[in-house]
């Protein structure tokens, strides 16, 4: 009897599915990002590294899984594992350029390693290389906002936005300049 019910529910349950199952890794990654999102809430660390780890690996390529490598390195900086949490905030922004937060982020962990010495001079060199280079205005533009060199950092943003006018960034930061012009 006990076969047959089971029987009758796989029965119905493939009916109710057009007769297929279908495994979308991506519904699946956005699922276990939001149960990591969970227990980063309630901070159990382990359990939300790996809810983000899976995550990665059923959608390692996108500009969505962008948000689970920083939510990854938001875990490892609240551990204070700032070289781990630099990496995945790096990755982060690979995948989507430009997005403000991931950067922050980034400059976060290097400050909090006592290490923003390092990035400015890296990407000051970059610039030196290409003065083009809009990552390494966007960098900067942040940096010395975030060490209260308003001048600086209001001149770097405003070269970043001179040479990326389209990017949604760049209307971002339009009153973020005006209000360090100020």
């Amino acid at each position: 009897m006990q076969k047959l019910r089971v029987l009758t529910f796989i029965i119905a349950l493939l009916l109710c599915q057009g007769g297929t199952f279908v495994i979308d890794p991506t519904k699946n990654a956005i699922w276990h990002n939001e149960k990591g999102m969970s227990f980063l809430d309630l901070k159990y660390y382990g359990a939300a590294i790996r809810e983000f780890q899976i995550a990665i690996l059923l959608n390692p390529e996108s500009e969505a899984s962008s948000a689970f490598y920083n939510n990854l390195g938001m875990t490892y900086y609240k551990i204070d594992d700032y070289n781990s949490a630099e990496k995945n905030f790096q990755r982060a922004f690979e995948l989507k350029p430009f997005y403000l937060e991931y950067y922050k982020n980034f400059i976060n962990t290097y400050k909090k390693r006592n290490l923003l010495g390092i990035l400015t001079v890296k990407n000051t060199n970059a610039l030196i290389t290409d003065e083009k280079d809009i990552q390494a205005l966007l960098m900067l533009g942040l940096i010395h906002q975030d060490l209260g060199n308003i001048e600086l950092a209001a001149g770097y943003l405003r070269k970043f936005v001179r040479l990326a006018p389209n990017l949604s960034v760049s209307k971002q930061l339009k009153p973020a300049i005006k209000e360090l012009e100020k």
